[in-house]
């Protein structure tokens, strides 16, 4: 267990500057974000030296790869690390005067709390990438602070960047973060293997994209349980029987798309006979 000391900060009127740290996409679109509003980057810190380079380049600031030689003086410290490093790194840091919050899905918010003094989560909920940056508006961003002044800090630092600031516990964010997988990874998994399917048969996915779009159109214009379509839905069991029959060469999506189904009849059959 890491154990160290603490220094209390000094609390400020607004955040006018901050230490990203770490090279990844959350890094690389949230510093893009916090450009764009004012806030200067201090410093870009990480442990590859091009990476590092690069992202510091990008926000013309100071690059770092020594945890310890962190500026101790800034208002804040973005710790965009995977949730296995967070306290890794805090435990190489400096005593710093600012805020210094994680942005994981799933990490308790007290996990800092053994490094610092004052500490919180700043969680914009959003799949981020660098070939694509989505706009920073858009995205809801949920902000943790047991210090009332910091949550403060904290949430007008997210209403710059973000129309929808929500302050959470722990367990809400989690439950959002689970959420969050089945919405975006495990749509994605689907779309991999509809395009397993196809691939066989020489065709492409692009003639499913239409379909894509529209069924995330339609999920946010009604609610999912009334836009749920399918052969499942309509209890169209013929349909089933031939898919299933279809996907005699692809036993692990056969089993994915029977358990699909029987959650979609289980579901829709109980709400038919209610």
């Amino acid at each position: 267990m890491y154990f160290r000391a603490k220094i209390v900060g000094v609390h400020i009127s607004k955040i006018r500057n901050v230490i990203l740290i770490g090279t990844g996409r959350v890094s690389w679109n949230l510093g893009n974000s916090l450009k764009d509003k004012g806030i200067i980057i201090l410093e870009v810190a990480g442990r590859s030296f091009e990476k590092v380079n690069q992202l510091s380049k990008k926000f013309q600031s100071k690059a770092v790869t020594d945890f310890q030689q962190i500026n101790p003086n800034a208002d804040l410290y973005i710790l965009a690390v995977s949730d296995d490093a967070i306290e890794e790194v805090a435990s190489q840091m400096p005593f710093v005067k600012g805020i210094l919050v994680h942005t994981s899905g799933m990490k308790d918010s007290v996990v800092l709390t053994k490094f610092f003094t004052r500490t919180g989560v700043f969680y914009p909920l959003q799949t981020f990438s660098f070939e694509r940056q989505p706009e920073f508006n858009s995205i809801p961003v949920f902000v943790q602070s047991s210090d009332e002044g910091d949550l403060t800090l904290l949430r007008d630092l997210a209403e710059k960047l973000s129309s929808t600031v929500v302050t959470i516990n722990d367990e809400q964010r989690q439950r959002l973060h689970l959420a969050a997988v089945f919405v975006n990874n495990f749509t994605n998994a689907l779309y991999l293997m509809a395009d397993q399917i196809l691939v066989k048969d020489d065709l492409s996915i692009d003639y499913l994209k239409p379909l894509m779009i529209e069924t995330a159109m339609k999920a946010m214009n009604v609610s999912p349980e009334q836009a749920q379509t399918g052969p499942a839905r309509r209890n169209d069991q013929g349909t089933i029987a031939q898919h299933l029959e279809l996907l005699t060469a692809f036993p692990e999506l056969q089993e994915i798309y029977k358990n699909f189904s029987a959650y979609i009849l289980t579901k829709y059959n109980r709400k038919l006979h209610e």
